[in-house]
């Protein structure tokens, strides 16, 4: 009998949820998923549990900026009959992805090198997840209206927030400290995504105590319905 090859590693994330423990990178990255995966994975769940009493039976799932595509897995893991992670790969995770994906057995996963801004307008899941990535990007409306676009039904947001600032317009670009991406305080982002006005199932904030600066620990997520 052939032996299980062992999982690859360190990891952005440890697959311990999905059954299969994993080393995962030094630092920061343990401690900010204790604080995102309970969250996420519930919003996940919740989006899941409302589709399916509505009769759905097939749920298509999309992790926008994935990494090692852990969330796409977790759909997968819960039940996604189709589940799509897009990253653009700049930190070289998306083979880790796929070797977790064959490692697990959760084939109806796969996963595209892509810029998320370049995705196609036609792709479309009934579940879209955009975690991570909002406070990367030069333009952030843009990328979360591309966002709710993808979404047939729900979409799922988090972003990092700034601890240092907290005016109601504050927004800087690039980020503070930094040559690339952005900032909002808790308050001007939750104001710029109200007033789009989506339907918010759910909202909550904590924070991500990994990141040792005020300005990259706020974290806040969304559950929207279409």
């Amino acid at each position: 009998m052939n032996e299980q090859r062992p999982p690859p590693g360190p990891l952005y994330h440890d697959f311990a949820w999905l059954g299969m423990p994993t080393a995962q990178l030094p630092g920061i990255y343990a401690r900010n998923q204790q604080a995102k995966a309970p969250v996420l994975a519930a919003y996940v769940l919740t989006a899941f549990a409302r589709l399916r009493c509505r009769g759905h039976g097939e749920i298509s799932f999309a992790e926008l900026f994935c990494a090692d595509g852990f969330y796409a897995l977790l759909a997968a893991h819960f039940g996604a009959a189709r589940s799509t992670g897009y990253d653009d790969d700049r930190e070289g995770h998306l083979a880790n992805a796929e070797r977790m994906r064959d490692l697990l057995g959760l084939h109806q996963a796969s996963f595209r090198r892509t810029r998320i801004e370049d995705v196609p307008p036609q792709e479309r899941a009934d579940v879209v997840a955009n975690v991570g990535g909002l406070y990367h990007v030069d333009d952030p409306e843009a990328v979360l209206d591309l966002s709710y676009r993808m979404a047939n039904h729900y979409l799922i947001v988090q972003t990092v927030v700034s601890l240092a600032r907290e005016e109601a317009d504050y927004f800087e670009r690039p980020a503070p400290g930094l040559s690339w991406g952005n900032r909002f305080s808790r308050a001007s982002f939750d104001r710029m995504i109200r007033g789009r006005g989506w339907h918010i199932v759910d909202t909550l904030f904590n924070t991500l105590d990994g990141n040792p600066r005020p300005e990259d620990r706020g974290s806040l997520y969304y559950l929207i319905e279409k």
